[in-house]
């Protein structure tokens, strides 16, 4: 069952995460469907309905779930009934899988035994006869069959590579020309066995070139073609290119290392799609350190910032000629340019902002502070209209005035960042904090409250200062269940009564409309969890009560009640 395509890559690392820590609880399967909880910040209810070894229906009580989206704590419960699968496989097999291991070396040796006999006896006619018949009819065994045997490689060898390789990718495309999910990674598979098989042997041979020139053909091949890339599996491939190149850079002469030099250059041309040129970029970067090409990497360099800073307009265009920047400045230090030549030409491109933390981290590296201060607030001025930037600024500021001394500057730009650069950031605020005396502090923290404009977190302050009863005013003025169940845990010790009340309120207003079975089962997990509060019992009672009567004409609702207690 492939079920991980149904969720996105980063809601599986984290589901990942949680089965790794142990966060699963009370797997059970039943009736086909799997049941757990998962505890993260909050228990949180998952349920996942199979049917013919397919998942037909997801539910979980996590507010990311509320508006069916698939969520990590899903992913976390699937990672361990899969792995729970496969431990069960484990155990039913393990008494077999020795004999069968034995079997199958004993049935491997005396297939083994089994050719060489045939063979040994086969007249050397019916062999040649055979074996043509099979090279005719398979031009990649042919090609492998001949590289076997001859390491020289034709011209017309290399067409008969790129004529395979351009036939899987029309097998996989299709009358669509895309290749889908669920096809891309045999796609991937049978495009690599070229670099495992077909390019090892031509690197074994010593034939650099060809090898070079089928692994290129490959990369730029797969880096065109559209496809559901989901799994990464362009990025596996363009990664083992890439470890080939520098194979044949370490082994390549001198005519060879320009060929290839060449060939690079020549692809940087926007031809092939952004992140594999990456690829190029750094094997350029990393691979030619001779002093003839530092000067043309140099060149080249300046030539793609001018070549980007003509479309800067566009995001893309000034983002790529800031990369491009970089690397002339990083092949400046390979080549042993002073500090002043380098000095000059972040000046030339002070408008970008990579330039610029570059600039600035190297006068902090070298204890120049005041220039790395001069040009933080420069840059602060600059990039005043994004926040991002800004907020990266302010704290480097503020730790450029600390790591000087300039305290006064340092709480000054402290308050910058909690007021307005960073606004709420709870990191920020225990640093302030450590700034005054513990009798000060009261009155201080109220200032921070009262200056934190709107979209900043204040309730996550109160929960750090434990001022509960204002973060149940939070809570209770609050829309929706998403701050009512971020604090549940640290209220209903305290605010029993108030915080059933709140869920009360939100439950029987999200009660009031038609909906399907998920909405349903979410309305019941919020009644579960306010049955883990004091006196949520009595009132979970009364609410289901109310609902029976009120909503009796919803069958999915009234058996999806039917399950509160049967857990």
């Amino acid at each position: 069952m492939n079920w991980q395509q149904l969720f996105m890559e980063h809601i599986l690392d984290r589901g990942y995460d949680y089965f790794c820590n142990g966060a699963i609880e009370d797997l059970g399967y039943k009736d086909d469907v799997l049941t757990a909880t998962v505890c993260g910040t909050e228990a949180y209810d998952v349920e996942i309905t199979l049917q013919d070894d397919a998942i037909t229906d997801m539910y979980c009580s996590c507010p990311y779930a509320e508006n069916g989206s698939n969520c990590k704590h899903m992913a976390a419960v699937l990672f361990e009934w899969e792995n729970d699968i496969k431990d069960n496989e484990r155990i039913d097999n393990n008494s077999v899988n020795e004999s069968q291991s034995t079997e199958n070396i004993r049935v491997s040796d005396s297939k083994d035994k089994e050719i060489d006999i045939i063979v040994a006896e086969t007249d050397e006619h019916t062999i040649r006869k055979f074996l043509t018949a099979i090279l005719r009819d398979d031009e990649k065994l042919y090609a492998r069959f001949k590289t076997l045997i001859s390491p020289d490689i034709s011209k017309e060898d290399m067409k008969r590579y790129k004529r395979q390789v351009d036939s899987i990718v029309q097998k996989y495309l299709g009358r669509e020309h895309f290749i889908r999910y669920h096809e891309a990674g045999d796609f991937i598979s049978e495009i690599a066995e070229f670099l495992c098989e077909d390019v090892q042997m031509m690197l074994d041979d010593g034939c650099y070139m060809e090898a070079f020139e089928l692994t290129s053909y490959i990369f730029v091949t797969v880096g065109n073609v559209d496809m559901d890339d989901s799994d990464g599996g362009t990025g596996i491939l363009a990664d083992s290119c890439y470890v080939i190149w520098n194979e044949i850079l370490e082994k390549a002469d001198e005519k060879a290392k320009q060929t290839m030099y060449d060939w690079f250059i020549t692809h940087l041309n926007g031809s092939i799609i952004d992140y594999m040129e990456e690829y190029i970029e750094r094997i350029l970067m990393d691979g030619f350190t001779e002093n003839k090409y530092l000067e043309a990497k140099l060149e080249f360099s300046a030539q793609k910032v001018m070549e980007k800073r003509d479309d800067s307009d566009s995001w893309s265009g000034s983002y790529h000629a800031s990369q491009w920047a970089l690397k002339h400045i990083l092949i400046m230090k390979d080549m042993g340019k002073s500090w002043s030549d380098i000095e000059k030409y972040c000046k030339e491109n002070w408008k970008y902002s990579a330039i610029r933390k570059y600039y600035i981290n190297e006068h902090i590296n070298q204890k120049d502070y005041e220039e790395a201060i001069t040009a933080l607030k420069e840059s602060l001025q600059m990039d005043s209209n994004l926040p991002g930037l800004v907020r990266d600024y302010s704290r480097e500021l503020k730790d450029v005035y600390h790591i000087c001394g300039k305290e006064e500057d340092y709480k000054k730009q402290l308050w910058q960042l909690m007021i307005k650069d960073d606004a709420g950031n709870v990191e920020i605020f225990h640093e302030l904090k450590t700034q005054y005396l513990e009798e000060e502090w009261i009155n201080v923290r109220e200032k921070i409250f009262e200056g934190l404009p709107q979209y900043a977190h204040v309730e996550r302050l109160y929960k750090e200062e434990k001022l509960y009863d204002r973060l149940l005013e939070y809570v209770k003025g609050s829309s929706g269940l998403y701050a009512l169940r971020e604090y549940t845990s640290v209220l209903k010790a305290e605010y029993p009564a108030e915080i059933l009340q709140k869920y009360s309120d939100e439950v029987n207003k999200m009660a009031s409309r038609t909906a399907d079975r998920k909405h349903y089962k979410e309305l019941v997990s919020i009644l579960r969890t306010m049955l883990s509060i004091k006196s949520g019992e009595e009132m979970v009672n009364e609410i289901a009560k109310h609902w029976r009567m009120a909503y009796g004409n919803r069958p999915a609702m009234m058996d999806e009640l039917s399950r509160l207690y049967h857990r």
